[in-house]
């Protein structure tokens, strides 16, 4: 008897007691539609205060089993409002129509491994951006089409190179020299958003040695996705959201579901763009007098000149003034960058379902050339996704995703060699032509180069084919009125293999120069593989009052990159493989990861749905760490509670609160010590320490985040406002110290020391106007955040690839920020010192977007504002060093070079550059901006007219499109969002030579069958 009643305690803990025998049923049926009549399919209708529905098909149509006595169904469908309605006794047919929201209150959002809850319930701030939303403006990458779209988002591009190159950052700095970038979760799938280097640091010598640089301007690998296959995107941004994913999701957590199949006959899409890029901005270039050209490059003799120099002064007088000529101005960065090439986009899809079987499937060919010559990106994507109904409850889904994508990126971004395209410009007087005659470019007697010959004849182009495959199953296991419990399988693989290569061909002038060593050629071959596998256990419990939802899971990782890449100089004319050369150089590199993690979650939700109780706990262990067998803790819990019709006009408040903990994995390399067998011996081959070694105990860092904020929904249902306020300390900072020489090492990374980062996020969206035949949909973004170094066990030190305050550094200093640029000023004294002359963190981002609809016309348009923050504007410097900004001389009325200190910010180049050594502040400024982000003007065919076409035309419509239309900034450079070093948390915040920026137009023809 005993043991009896304890497995009946037992069985009531788990919530596994079985229910008394059904009451009697009946079968319900209706038609869910649109305000418009139209049938809405995917609409959820379950029986109120229980876990207990089904799904519309795609005539709108259901079918539900209720008491026999009065029920009240719940309705919701993302998009429209939820609508609760009462069926009699009696009453087997019962219609519902709902009406349409922005506010998406009833959209489900990822909470665990594979567990959602509605977002009117959500007790953290997770920003959700549909399909829909993504694809307004055409963009060649899914992380572009999100800039401006996410409250906590800082969305920039690291150069205007086509196929992206752009850095994510969600709620500020997160670490110091650990990953940088978010973790992508693609149906299930973890999937890689590597920026492997194409090698072109071996021509530039950007930095020292041949291997590829964080300045090779390299594409992220999430530029593979076609943002025409995407559902939706969720963006957890911070810790208190992202613990479930443990040690990977300090820096957030992107989750993008893509598009599936519904039920009914099939229904085809087909979309045909056609557009252009074109040069968006330009730095200009000085326009000389004949006398302002002798004076600088053939200047009289002075006191001191040697014999040599007075003697071959006439014959420089005379070369300059023939390359004067007449004076004409040749704008070299329209020659370079003016291409308007015709760009071309067809997506295709169908989708549809019968019997237990639902399809999605797609299909994209796109072809986009670049503004410079050479230059484009390519992508062709083709996505099949599966959902099968077995017996008995199974579900069973499958997705398939093969893509194929080109970029060529050209030749930009810092080098040392004056080769890159406006590095070499910044060194030529625009009075010299340097355009094509006839089959040959013209030396440039200014350089080393001819950037408009690099252009033409130079290859950089990367070739990536790609394989991302998931599946899951989800299998019931008990399936009562107040209680289930299912079991979910998921696993997937992403596989990609990267091909660069770049051809420096002989007949290059820099090249030639080299005589022996002219031309140079690299093929690099990357492979990838991403698996990952998950198995869950979860439980809900239903009764009248509560729902109670219990998950627990494990999860395994294994992460394999392999890069090879061959270096080859001195090119026989004509040739350009690897093979061509007397010595190719061999660079070769492997990283495998693997991780594993166990998690439990439990999720409460209470008092007539309105309170949410969240608690849950991952444990990871990974290879990366000192200890591979060691388990990390990253716990989280959350809570909010809704008010409704506490407050007149407000229709519901939401209080919210959350805490978590992620962490953020030791690099690859961190934990091994740095071998190098390029040296000998006593000429025998011998492998060398390099003095860089990992801390034993190395680990994770962590993020211990706190979460709150409020929710309202306004005016029934026609607005809603969110505020976020957040607080990150980051301790466990992976960061290097000096060792004592007698160890045999010379640096170890370890971990330690703090940051403290912190924020506020706003959103609001609202529909001022909704009628019949004319609407208004607004939504408005605000977010701000500051990090500060607040413990550092090491001396303050400099990151980043310049280490001189001349030029401005990035400088890492207990009490100071983060993202701190420390430079050379003068204090009142007239002594030399360092001080900080600027932060790259902006002051706040804001995103406004507006739509305005018009009968069947749609007007559209995204506006982002960028407040503060501060670039080192090296081209500016390169310019000013030249002699060629478009500023150099001295302004009217000024007889000689002022001190930086008397004209600042409204000095000369030849000013700026004579304080050069002395200042930095003349080369930091503020890149504040305004940009006009995306702006559409569509007009959808009415049915009237539809109905005379032949054929079974769903819709149609015509969409005008254009993406970064304007540009409002007082920054001097091409673009105030570049970044030189790429993808990381600090020193971004660099200008050297990039890729100029593009606008972008299309028209694009849409249809559906």
């Amino acid at each position: 008897m005993r043991r009896k009643s304890y497995l009946l305690v037992l069985a009531c803990a788990l919530g596994l007691w079985a229910a008394p025998a059904a009451a009697q049923q009946r079968q319900v049926t209706g038609t869910v539609t649109a305000e418009g009549g139209e049938p809405l399919a995917g609409a959820r209708v379950a029986i109120t205060g229980t876990s207990q529905g089904v799904q519309t098909s795609a005539g709108g149509r259901y079918e539900i089993s209720v008491p026999a006595g009065d029920v009240r169904l719940t309705v919701s469908r993302i998009g429209y409002n939820t609508r609760e309605v009462a069926v009699p006794a009696g009453q087997n047919t019962f219609n519902v129509q709902l009406q349409a929201s922005v506010l998406s209150l009833e959209a489900l959002v990822v909470t665990g491994q594979a567990t959602t809850v509605a977002r009117r319930n959500l007790a953290n701030a997770v920003a959700s951006v549909s399909g829909d939303e993504v694809n307004r403006a055409p963009a060649q990458t899914v992380d572009q089409a999100l800039a401006g779209k996410i409250p906590g988002a800082i969305i920039s591009a690291n150069s205007g190179a086509p196929g992206g190159g752009i850095q994510v950052d969600l709620r500020g700095v997160s670490s110091i020299n650990a990953s940088a970038e978010p973790l992508w979760v693609i149906d299930g799938v973890v999937m890689s958003n590597l920026a492997i280097p194409s090698g072109q640091n071996a021509i530039t010598d950007a930095i020292a040695g041949d291997d590829g640089s964080v300045q090779d301007n390299a594409t992220n690998r999430i530029a593979d996705l076609n943002p025409a296959d995407i559902e939706s995107v969720e963006v957890l941004k911070g810790a208190s959201a992202a613990a479930i994913y443990g040690s990977k999701a300090s820096n957030g957590v992107i989750i993008v579901t893509t598009r599936r199949g519904r039920d009914g006959t099939p229904r085809f899409s087909l979309s045909q763009r056609m557009g252009y890029y074109e040069l968006s901005n330009t730095l200009g270039s000085r326009r000389f007098t004949l006398q302002e050209a002798l004076e600088q490059y053939a200047p009289a003799p002075g006191p001191d000149a040697t014999p040599e120099q007075i003697a071959a002064h006439p014959a420089n007088v005379a070369n300059i003034t023939a390359l004067y000529g007449n004076g004409t101005h040749y704008d070299h960065e329209r020659h370079l960058a003016g291409q308007r090439e015709l760009g071309r986009e067809t997506s295709m899809s169908v989708s549809g379902g019968s019997g237990g079987t639902r399809y999605f499937a797609s299909g994209l060919v796109m072809d986009e050339p670049g503004i410079i010559e050479n230059t484009g990106f390519e992508k062709q994507s083709l996505r099949v996704n599966l959902d099968q109904a077995l017996g008995r409850g199974v579900e069973i889904t499958l997705n398939t995703n093969l893509l194929h994508s080109r970029s060529d990126r050209g030749l930009t971004n810092n080098d040392n060699r004056s080769v890159s395209y406006y590095v070499a410009l910044s060194g030529t007087p625009a009075f010299v032509d340097l355009r094509r005659q006839g089959a040959l470019f013209p030396n440039n007697p200014f350089g080393p180069s001819n950037p408009l010959q690099t252009a033409a004849l130079l290859q950089n182009a990367e070739d990536v084919w790609r394989f991302i495959g998931s599946g899951s199953a989800r299998v019931p296991l008990l399936e009562r009125d107040e209680q289930s419990l299912r079991m979910v399988f998921s696993g997937g693989a992403d596989f990609f293999r990267q091909r660069n290569r770049l051809l420096s061909p002989v007949d290059l002038e820099y090249e030639a120069a080299l005589e022996e060593e002219a031309g140079t050629s690299i093929l690099a071959n990357s492979d990838n593989l991403n698996l990952n596998g998950n198995a869950n256990l979860v439980h809900t419990w239903a009764p009248s009052s509560f729902t109670a939802t219990t998950s627990l899971g494990v999860q395994y990782e294994d992460r394999d990159l392999g890069i090879n890449r061959v270096i080859t100089r001195g090119l026989v004319a004509g040739q350009g493989g690897v093979d061509d050369g007397p010595a190719p150089f061999v660079i070769e590199n492997r990283q495998r990861v693997r991780d594993f993690g166990i998690f439990a979650q439990e999720e409460f939700l209470a008092l007539d749905n309105r309170l949410l109780l969240t608690a849950g706990l991952r444990a990871d262990r990974s290879s990366n760490n000192g200890d591979p067998d060691e388990y990390h803790l990253y716990p989280k819990a959350a809570a909010s509670y809704r008010f409704p019709g506490l407050l007149p006009r407000v229709d519901e408040l939401k209080l919210r609160a959350a805490y978590g903990e992620t962490g953020n994995l030791p690099l690859w390399a961190d934990k091994y010590t740095e071998m190098s067998t390029a040296n000998s011996i006593g000429g025998f081959k011998g492998i060398i320490v390099q003095g860089v070694t990992g801390a034993p105990d190395i680990r994770p860092e962590r993020m211990r985040e706190l979460e709150g904020g409020f929710d309202l929904a306004l005016l029934d249902g026609r607005a809603s406002f969110e505020f976020t306020a957040y607080d990150q300390r980051i301790t466990d900072l992976l960061l290097r110290r000096t060792l004592n020489p007698s160890s045999g090492f010379v640096t170890q990374i370890f971990n330690g020391g703090e940051l403290h980062t912190r924020g506020i996020e706003m959103g609001l969206v609202g529909t001022p106007v909704q009628r019949e035949n004319f609407g208004w949909t607004t939504r408005a973004t605000f977010y701000t955040t500051k990090s500060t170094v607040e413990n550092l066990p090491v001396p303050s030190f400099r990151t980043g690839a310049f280490g001189s305050t001349a030029l401005g550094v990035f400088q890492i200093e207990e009490g100071k920020s983060s993202t701190q640029i420390v430079g050379r000023d003068v204090d009142a004294d007239g002594n030399v010192i360092e001080r900080q002359l600027g932060d790259a963190t902006p002051e706040f981002k804001m995103g406004f977007s507006n739509e305005v609809t018009v009968g069947s016309f749609s007007l559209y348009g995204l506006v982002d504002w960028q407040h503060g923050g501060d670039l080192i504007n090296l081209t500016r410097l390169l310019y000013d060093a030249g002699g060629v900004s478009p500023d150099y001389a001295l302004p009217s009325g000024v007889a000689a070079p002022r001190d930086v200190a008397d004209c600042y910010p409204g000095c000369s180049g030849i000013e700026r550059i004579s304080g050069f050594g002395t200042y930095t502040k003349q080369y930091i400024e503020d890149a504040s901006y305004v940009k006009l982000r995306e702006v559409s003007l569509a007009w959808r065919v009415p049915a009237s007219l539809l109905g005379r076409v032949p054929g079974r035309v769903r819709d149609a419509g015509i969409t005008l499109s254009a993406r970064n239309l304007m540009t409002w900034t007082d920054y001097t450079g091409l673009d105030p969002e570049v970044s030189n070093f790429g993808t990381q948390q600090i020193a971004r915040g660099v200008d050297v030579a990039p890729f100029p920026p593009s606008r972008s137009f299309w028209l694009t023809f849409n249809f559906g069958f």
